[in-house]
């Protein structure tokens, strides 16, 4: 059996080490760009919503006070990952190590191993001014964008409420300079809307022919096994909108009143003037309003007058709430929308679709997000 010198174990641990340091240096060249993608999508993807929703709670509490509302969107996303290592190794064996151990001089054998990892992620930011801004919050949301989205399942209720100004002249509610509360007739109708959506009897379908002409939809009433609760509200919104009562059928387009009984017309609001209503309903302290540093809320109404809920809340206070969905600090104070009030947090998500229904151009989605990995 050979006997091992302490030289001698020593190199054998050297030639078994080398290979393992080779591998390690090469692993540092190989491409890890893969194993950064689920990590990388994630992040960017919360952290661009949490962006948006603060910077749209902001501009809403910053009409509220006649301050000016700054829209800034992310353009471009490149985020470049860099991973350097490298591995020096040298040393001199001398002859006659395992032959003569005790003769030969001591061997020497040195080992450097540095690396380095660069995230150089760059961010660009498109202000929205210009014909920009002007087509993506200035111009009035399509009726045919707005019904499309009823025929999906969202709540007619809330769309009314929300993005549609006046329906055949009835008129929803105003706030900042021109406050004014909802006519009851509104308030009758959009709650009738309402009942008969969930009663599954009203339907919309395209009318290419008239597309051209700003009336490529219609909503049609159905006529059959409808029961008879359905029948008067049917009956009602007709009524209310001056409709035909012997029709079924009738074109949506947007405008004023209609001068025809078988046009439902409806002037929408843009992405800004849904903004510049929702400030309505910011919490602000009583002292602002008499100072007039902020616009004055809804009066309240008349007595046995129906109105209709708040769309949002947006709470404020003066110390940093523990559980908000969405909070931003303005003015001294902090405005937030409560983590368990669901509808202000339904409607405020929602809010994300009804500003792009509007945008009509055909342009390369934003944002655009590149990520580099060597």
């Amino acid at each position: 059996m050979g006997v091992c010198s302490a030289h001698g174990c020593w190199f054998d641990r050297l030639r078994l080490w080398v290979p393992v340091v080779v591998l390690v240096s090469l692993s540092g060249c190989m491409s890890f760009g893969a194993a950064t993608l689920d990590r990388d999508r994630f992040d960017f993807t919360q952290a661009m919503a949490n962006s948006w929703k603060q910077q749209t709670l902001l501009n809403i509490v910053k009409m509220r006070y006649g301050d000016t509302p700054i829209f800034v969107d992310v353009g471009q996303i490149v985020s470049s990952y860099s991973l350097v290592s490298s591995v020096q190794a040298g040393g001199t064996v001398y002859p006659g190590l395992e032959t003569a151990p005790s003769k030969a001089l001591n061997p020497f054998f040195n080992l450097g191993v540095q690396g380095q990892y660069t995230d150089r992620p760059t961010i660009t930011y498109v202000p929205l001014t210009g014909s920009q801004f002007i087509q993506t919050l200035m111009t009035p949301i399509p009726p045919i964008r707005l019904f499309e989205l009823v025929e999906a399942g969202w709540r007619v209720d809330l769309l009314f409420m929300a993005a549609v100004q006046t329906v055949n002249g009835l008129s929803n509610s105003r706030g900042g300079a021109q406050l004014r509360l909802e006519d009851p007739d509104f308030v009758q109708l959009v709650k009738a809307l309402r009942r008969i959506q969930e009663s599954g009897t009203v339907g919309l379908r395209a009318d290419v022919t008239k597309e051209k002409k700003g009336e490529g939809l219609v909503m049609f009433f159905g006529t059959k096994k409808v029961p008879p609760e359905i029948q008067k509200e049917m009956e009602a919104v007709k009524r209310l909108l001056g409709l035909n009562p012997d029709k079924t059928e009738f074109s949506v387009t947007y405008g004023a009143a209609p001068d025809r009984d078988d046009v439902i017309s409806l002037h929408t609001r843009s992405g800004f003037q849904i903004l510049y209503e929702l400030a309505t309903f910011v919490e602000v302290p009583d002292e602002h309003e008499r100072e007039q540093r902020a616009y004055p809320h809804l009066p309240p109404p008349h007595d046995g007058q129906a109105t209709l809920p708040s769309l949002i809340r947006i709470a404020s206070g003066e110390t940093k709430p523990t559980d908000a969905f969405a909070k931003v600090y303005y003015n001294d104070r902090w405005y937030w929308i409560e983590n368990r009030d669901l509808p202000s947090k339904a409607l405020f998500s929602f809010l994300l679709v009804m500003l792009t229904l509007a945008e009509t151009s055909h342009k390369a989605p934003s944002p655009f997000v590149t990520i580099q990995a060597n």
